[in-house]
């Protein structure tokens, strides 16, 4: 695949996801830290080769494997200079997502 034919969501996806591989390849704890993952997740992609992480943003497709924190419109709206304040002193758990019941 090549990077110029990715999407905008595979594109962030492959960077992120390259991150935190270098990530956990220099400081583990560090990098579980920094991008609220668990030990077991970190680990995994750590063991993946780069053709496993291609294929993996090329199946994922458009759908983002990093979704955004519960709190992201407060931190917007805060103040400059109490952001990276709030941002630590709060959960950056993802929104809650709409379950939606399908009929079959």
């Amino acid at each position: 695949m090549c990077h110029l034919l990715l999407s905008d969501v595979q594109s962030t996806n492959l960077q992120l996801l390259h991150a935190i591989l270098v990530g956990a390849e220099r400081d583990m704890v560090e990098t579980c830290r920094k991008f609220s993952l668990h030990a077991a997740q970190a680990e995994r992609l750590r063991t993946m080769s780069p053709a496993e992480v291609w294929s993996l943003v090329h199946a994922v497709g458009q759908t983002s494997l990093f979704v955004p924190r519960a709190d992201l419109v407060a931190l917007i709206d805060a103040p400059p200079p109490l952001v990276g304040t709030l941002a630590a002193a709060r959960s950056p758990l993802p929104a809650p997502s709409m379950h939606i019941q399908v009929s079959r």
